[in-house]
């Protein structure tokens, strides 16, 4: 789950088909439309459209509106990637939250998954997700506090299991701490990090961490986040 399928090549998506389901998430109104059309032949990826926070900036009131008019087609199921940042962004804040407040209202209209950045804004985000009462959400590469991370698996959401747990200890501890009935393996390919190159075939080790740490098998972890993927998506 959660790859930037617009940045990856066709032939290496291709090679996937029958491996992997994978929830293909966009950054700005170009690669929503990409995206989209990536998706039309490919039955395994699953296309979400947004406005990325780090890409709030930039996006003009036509794109936003082109996205919102999007949405109301029957084949998006998924807003993604959208949020807050006051990490990395904190300057585009307000414009982000105006951004955002649409795609939550969009999100409750028509019973839509929210594919959610949220980082330095987890709380805000997770009580914004509450105030428009929307039921399907997934946090991407959850970092933030343990006590509100209760919170999001008391109101049955799911987290994001990245790759990132090989070298960023918060992370990690989250997925230790997380039950197996709220995470959802993701890849955030091909974004690099710390010098790690993200890519769709590590969500393979991730599953092997998960299961290790956890002592149970493989194929039972696969099984869970599998029907943790079709209980967002309601499959």
């Amino acid at each position: 789950m959660h790859a930037h399928c617009h940045e990856l090549s066709l032939n290496e998506l291709d090679s996937y088909r029958g491996k992997y389901i994978i929830v293909a998430v966009s950054d700005d109104c170009d690669s929503s439309l990409v995206t989209m059309d990536i998706a039309r032949e490919r039955e395994f990826i699953r296309p979400c459209i947004g406005i990325h926070p780090w890409n709030v900036g930039e996006a003009s009131e036509h794109e936003v509106n082109v996205l919102l008019k999007l949405a109301e087609n029957e084949s998006v199921k998924c807003l993604g990637e959208v949020g807050l940042d006051t990490k990395f962004t904190p300057q585009t804040f307000n414009k982000q939250l105006d951004i955002f407040m649409k795609f939550l209202k969009l999100a409750k209209d028509y019973d839509l998954v929210l594919n959610i950045h949220a980082a330095g804004a987890w709380e805000q985000v997770f009580n914004l997700v509450l105030k428009y009462d929307v039921d399907k959400a997934f946090f991407h590469w959850y970092t933030g506090p343990l006590r509100l991370l209760e919170e999001i698996i008391d109101k049955g959401f799911f987290i994001g299991a990245n790759p990132a747990w090989r070298v960023q200890s918060k992370h990690r501890s989250i997925i230790d701490s997380a039950p197996l009935e709220n995470i959802i393996t993701e890849s955030d390919a091909p974004y690099n990090y710390k010098g790690m190159s993200m890519s769709i075939p590590l969500v393979r080790e991730t599953v092997d961490y998960i299961a290790s740490s956890r002592r149970v098998s493989f194929s039972s972890v696969e099984s869970l986040i599998y029907n943790n993927y079709k209980k967002l998506f309601k499959i």
